[in-house]
């Protein structure tokens, strides 16, 4: 079951049961420099894996290693959709953990309760036509630490959204969605990430405070 679901800039970070507060802060903070740091190199037309790289290259400097069970095979071209969250499962074909597949949709479930960050999490990562998402459920891992996996997608629908959500209803049959996505998954242990706790604090002091937002559920 998951506990938390936070907004961390354009992500769903949703969190099983088990981590500490400061587990959960560490994990936001990582995960909201990456994103940061790539949104800020990485041309918004520019392929998806170019933006999804810089993003995972961030996670490894500060301590977090790759899954080499779930490595990105690249962009994958998953087909066309009729609701977000068919597109976001769809995604996830490939994770055993029934964990995460229900951390996610209760991350899922949680937006779509919560008018007012859902039109955040479309104005942050929509634009006209082309949308980019990422969803991030985490469990703890005993002792391998913190897992998150990492599903990036780009969504391009065939004419102009207000909201992808279409009021929690099915999208219209000519505004399908076209999905490609990106993956990986990463482990973190707090003694891999202590000597650089201060160093991503700081560089996240250009981010503002609205960057995290708690979803009601």
């Amino acid at each position: 079951m998951s506990n938390r679901v936070v907004m961390v800039g354009g992500s769903l970070l949703s969190f099983v049961d088990g981590f500490s507060p400061q587990e959960q802060q560490d994990i936001m903070d990582s995960l909201a420099l990456a994103q940061y740091s790539a949104d800020k190199n990485v041309k918004p037309n520019s392929p998806l894996t170019d933006w999804f790289d810089l993003f995972c290259d961030s996670l490894l400097d500060v301590g977090w290693e790759v899954d080499e069970e779930v490595l990105s095979l690249g962009p994958k071209k998953e087909g066309v959709f009729f609701s977000l969250e068919e597109a976001v499962l769809a995604g996830l074909t490939h994770v055993e953990q029934a964990s995460l597949h229900a951390a996610l949709k209760h991350s899922i479930e949680a937006l779509k309760l919560d008018e007012a960050s859902q039109e955040m999490f479309e104005s942050r990562n929509r634009k006209h036509l082309m949308s980019h998402y990422q969803f991030v459920p985490c469990e703890p891992r005993n002792e391998f630490g913190s897992y998150m996996f990492v599903s990036g997608m780009r969504v391009t629908t065939h004419f102009e959204l207000d909201n992808i959500f279409f009021n929690n209803k099915k999208i219209k049959t000519d505004a399908a969605l076209d999905v490609q996505t990106a993956s990986g998954g990463f482990y973190l242990k707090t003694e891999a990430y202590d000597p650089y706790r201060e160093t991503v604090l700081q560089k996240l002091s250009e981010i503002g405070d609205d960057f995290f937002r708690n979803l009601k559920h």
